[in-house]
Order: C-alpha cells, then structure tokens, then sequence
C-alpha cells in the first residue's frame, strides 16, 4: 500500500513540478513558446510543401504571392482553432492549477508527518542518552623527568566489555587535566522543558602545558559521534538504531555548530569542565560523564 502510494505521490509531485516549471519560470516560459512555435512553423512548411507540389503537378506556378496567401490562411485558421479551444484550454488550466495545490498540500502534509517524527526521533534518543557513562580509562605507565606517559582507553557502548580505541600520550607535567565541552541545551519540544547537558572530552593537558596546546583525545567515531553515545540495539527502548544514529548525528551537529542549532530550533550554550588529577607511576582511574552534564574521576578500583 505505502509503495504504491508513494508511486502516486511521485507522478503528482512530476506532473505538479513540470506545470509550475513550464507556466512560471522565464525558461519554462521560453521553452513552451519555442515549441509552440516551432509545431506552427512545422504546420506551415507542410502545408506549404503540400501546396507547392500541387501545383507543379497540375502545371501551375506557386510563387511568393501565392506562398504568402497560403501562409496567412493557415495561421489564420490556426488562430480560429485555438480560439475555439479556449475552453478547453481554460479547463485544462484550472485542472493544472487544482495539481498544483493538491501536490502542494500533499508536501506540506509530508512534511509535518516527517517534522513530528523528526520530534519524536530526537526526544527519544535524548531519553536513551540521560545516563552515567564511562568516558576514558586511563593507566599512568611513567611519570618521571617531568613528563607523563599515559595510556588512554576510551569504551563504544555498543560494545562495552572491551576498549574500542586507545591512545598513548605523553605530555610534560606531574598534573593530567581531562578537559570537556558541554553542551547546555534547551530544545522544548524533545526535552520536555528542561534543560539538557550532554558533555564530550576531547583534550588532554597538564600543569605545564596550558589547554590551548593540550592533546585531542581520540573518541570520536568516523562521524563524529562519541563512542561513549554508541548504542546497541538491545539497549535501545522507543526508538529503532538507524534513527538513533541518525539523530544522534544530528545532536553531535549541534553541538558542534551553532548556525545548526539555531537551524535546528536548539537554543544552547557551550562551556569548558574539567577534572585533574596529580599523578604517579602505576595508576589508574577512570573519567565518567555524569547524567548532570558534568565530569567525575574516581579510582579505577571504586568501580
């Protein structure tokens, strides 16, 4: 039933697209009267052709007078033609015109069902990421000279028994700084009035090296969606996994850009969190994402 409604819309929205096309646009405009000059000039030459070798078989001459006067009854026996088609022409606009507006009210439906989807997509994919998350795992190897070398785990939740990635740094300093943005949202319409906060590490620094030219932090997929915001399809309630991945994008957008969430409705602000920790050889302790939008770190043995 769907694919054969949609086979329908697809020859209305066509034939709606053509009309428009043909009787609005300066090159649909063009176009018609071209052709329609065009089969008058064909009509012509084939009345004319006809006419011509008529005479040569009965012997008769056909000049240009004669040419001309043959020409000028067809054009105007063209023109009563065309005046006599007047009603059916005006019928055949107001058929166009009724097109037109039944394709158009169709879109405008379409696109508030596809709109109110939409909404529903994203409340449920914010419903499914208000939660604690394991952000990184991270393993102090060497702390010695000044300078840390850690190793960095950072979990998918689609998959989260073992690390998806890891990273290796090394930075001067006896103080890790794990850096985040965090993004404040207020989209009403998905969030039912409250506010929404959603955080991303993204950079490591130290107590002597200042943010600025700290180390980005490889969490990110190959769409730029946290892996810690990964969900399988078994974790998933109200809504199915490629429209999460869908919307989650979109989220990730957002936040990344503002001219997309001021596209999107989304009135947002941005700001820095970030958690340190002093350091030595052999430790290990793990940063989460709190369901408030901020970050914690506690010993990897807490948990």
């Amino acid at each position: 039933m769907d694919e054969r409604l949609n086979a329908l819309k697809s020859i209305l929205f066509a034939l709606s697209d053509a009309a428009v096309f043909l009787f609005t646009r300066p090159l649909g405009i063009l176009l018609l009267g071209a052709t329609l000059l065009l089969a008058a000039g064909a009509r012509l030459w084939s009345v004319l052709s006809d006419r011509r070798l008529a005479a040569k078989a009965a012997g008769e001459g056909f000049g240009m007078p004669a040419a001309a006067g043959t020409a000028l009854r067809e054009l105007v026996g063209l023109s009563v033609k065309a005046a006599g088609a007047l009603p059916a022409l005006a019928a055949i606009g107001a058929a166009l015109v009724l097109l037109v507006g039944v394709a158009d009210a169709t879109r405008a439906v379409d696109e508030y069902v596809a709109g109110r989807k939409r909404i529903a997509e994203l409340t449920a994919t914010v419903r499914n990421l208000e939660r604690r998350y394991k952000a990184v795992e991270a393993r102090i190897d060497d702390v010695r000279d000044g300078r840390i070398k850690a190793t960095l785990s950072f979990y998918d939740y689609r998959k989260p028994d073992a690390a998806a990635k890891t990273q290796t740094i090394d930075i001067g300093g006896k103080e890790l700084f794990i850096d985040a943005i965090v993004c404040n949202f207020d989209y009403s319409e998905i969030s039912a009035g409250k506010t929404v906060n959603l955080a991303i590490p993204f950079k490591v620094f130290s107590d002597e090296v200042p943010e600025a030219d700290g180390v980005a932090l490889s969490l990110l997929d190959d769409k730029g969606v946290p892996l810690m915001y990964r969900r399988s399809a078994d974790e998933l309630y109200g809504i199915d996994p490629e429209a999460y991945d869908a919307r989650l994008a979109e989220l990730m957008g957002s936040i990344r850009s503002e001219e997309a969430a001021r596209g999107a409705g989304i009135v947002r602000s941005l700001y820095g969190d970030a958690v340190h920790r002093a350091v030595k050889t052999g430790d290990d302790f793990t940063v989460w994402v709190e369901q408030s939008g901020g970050l914690s770190v506690k010993d990897a043995a807490s948990f």
